[in-house]
């Protein structure tokens, strides 16, 4: 029997999963067993969303606030930039800051403003935030802000958190780390 995409090479190998006959070129060894190129996409994939689970769950206890995962747009507005606004998707909030996904890199120590809208309607607009961590994940930046000045928004923010389902791998928040990735 000839590999599906080597017409020239036998197929010497099945894929564990689906079975699937392939040449030495085509297989992929992982964990000591042999995978097609499909199949071993996925389990890289379902092995990235499980480590971002853990160390969501790792973070999660060394926190000071309990997160809230979701997915809000973000309007950042940097002050170093002379007032440049840029785009983002907050994908985690708690009383004390959020987690942003944007395409512009913000560096460590600078202050922007936000402005989004929870999901229960509440706007929240010219909210002050420290950026406290900056990493580049693919072609996008990962920022942790940490809120300012937040005397009038502060219970608006508390109220979401505290009132939000606090099933923290339900699955939506599952569609939500997938999205991520």
């Amino acid at each position: 029997m000839k590999c599906p995409n080597h017409k020239l090479k036998e197929a010497v190998i099945s894929c564990t999963i689906c079975s699937r006959v392939m040449c030495e070129t085509c297989n992929i060894i992982l964990a000591g067993r042999n995978y097609c190129q499909k199949c071993a996409d996925e389990l890289v994939k379902e092995g990235a969303i499980i480590s971002l689970r853990k160390l969501y769950q790792i973070l999660e206890e060394k926190r000071k606030h309990h997160r809230i995962y979701t997915l809000i747009s973000v309007e950042l507005t940097s002050l170093s930039e002379e007032g440049m606004s840029f785009q983002g998707v907050m994908h985690n909030i708690s009383s004390g800051g959020m987690s942003v996904l944007c395409d512009n890199k913000i560096s460590v120590n600078e202050v922007v403003y936000l402005k989004f809208t929870l999901p229960d309607g509440s706007k929240m607009e010219n909210l002050q935030a420290g950026v406290v961590r900056s990493e580049k994940i693919g072609e996008k930046f990962n920022l942790g802000l940490l809120f300012m000045n937040m005397v009038e928004n502060q219970k608006i923010i508390d109220d979401f958190v505290g009132n939000s389902n606090r099933n923290k791998y339900s699955k939506e928040n599952t569609d939500i780390i997938n999205q991520l990735l």
